[in-house]
């Protein structure tokens, strides 16, 4: 028989064992959540790298200019997940997660690419090249993409009134049909000559497949950071509008530091006002011809947030500012985005 003392100090003794086990735990979880989203990390930069050069490559097979290839075949590719993510909230009745994915979308790529880009083309360093440099620094590009943004504030008082209908969806569906056939009109005097080095057939494989490890590696990433927040007690709201928020649109954002650093601008460029298009009409246009969208007035607000701060973009892209306040500008306004959402949300 243990006497009291002996009890006490033997039980405190478990607990303390308990205890510092628990600690070794959750330190181990720790370092594998990061060590998972490190490989990761270098993974997507990697995938984003081959996208970026299969992607010049094809265009020059076709002798198409690297920004329609970016606007078109890169947006497409890389907005498949929001989509996906979106027409599933819109099935299980969720409009919210189908407004603010839309929204947020666009604003992280305004925000934290577009910054990227403005900041690494600092010093002429990475600019972009003939046919890409007439088409993205051409009036007609900036009018048309401008235009097509600002009608976005037209799809906000729309939702904000009674919804998105049926009816509604349609229109946005063939409002991105009309972008694509606009973008194509623009760019096609700006033919570039074809290059036909390679298999065709491996070149789109190669897109295919970096592609994919890019959304895989990203969801990695997000599920990664996601928990190793979770284990340092950070609560879900905090995670959900940073790590999450970004974590959708990081395979546009590797995409688009990957075609800078690479000196196709036109890719970069192309691809997120692309993804911009799709995440306006084509996700909020499938996503409404499931269910109707009906949302409350906060995320009306912060959707015409995002939409202002990709108009900010499209303006400050014609004027002669120096890039990398350019690029502040965005990310400090991106930054004020993300704390009303805090201030709102919370």
């Amino acid at each position: 028989m243990f006497s009291a003392p002996a009890f006490i100090l033997c039980k405190k003794s478990g607990g303390a064992n308990k205890s510092r086990r628990r600690t070794l735990e959750q330190a181990l979880m720790i370092f594998i959540y990061l060590a998972v989203g490190l490989i990761c990390f270098f993974a997507v930069f990697k995938s984003a790298d081959v996208l970026v050069s299969s992607s010049a490559a094809i265009a020059s097979h076709f002798g198409i200019p690297p920004v329609f290839i970016g606007v078109v075949l890169v947006g497409i590719g890389t907005s498949a997940p929001e989509i996906f993510v979106t027409v599933i909230a819109s099935f299980s009745g969720h409009p919210g997660i189908v407004l603010g994915n839309a929204t947020g979308s666009i604003a992280a790529n305004t925000g934290i690419a577009m910054a990227f880009i403005f900041w690494l083309i600092e010093g002429n360093r990475h600019k972009a090249t003939g046919a890409d440099a007439e088409v993205i620094q051409s009036a007609r590009f900036f009018a048309l993409n401008f235009t097509f943004l600002a009608l976005g504030a037209f799809v906000m008082m729309f939702a904000f009134a009674g919804g998105i209908s049926r009816l509604s969806a349609l229109l946005l569906l063939g409002l991105i049909a009309l972008y694509f056939f606009l973008t194509a009109k623009i760019t096609k005097k700006y033919i570039i000559p074809k290059i036909r080095n390679g298999n065709l057939t491996v070149r789109f494989l190669r897109f295919a497949e970096a592609l994919a490890a890019l959304i895989i590696s990203s969801k990695i990433i997000v599920w990664a950071v996601s928990a190793f927040a979770a284990e340092l007690g950070i609560s879900e709201f905090i995670i959900a509008v940073t790590v999450v928020a970004v974590g959708t649109s990081l395979p546009e954002i590797a995409t688009s530091i990957s075609a800078t650093r690479q000196g196709e601008l036109g890719i970069a460029v192309g691809e997120l006002v692309g993804s911009q298009a799709l995440n306006l009409y084509f996700l909020l246009g499938v996503s409404a011809l499931v269910k109707p969208i009906q949302i409350d007035n906060s995320y009306f607000v912060f959707g015409w947030m995002a939409l202002l701060l990709g108009e900010l973009c499209f303006l400050i892209w014609m004027k002669k500012i120096p890039s990398r306040v350019k690029a502040a500008l965005l990310f400090v306004t991106y930054c004020i985005y993300i704390f009303m959402n805090f201030r709102v949300m919370a």
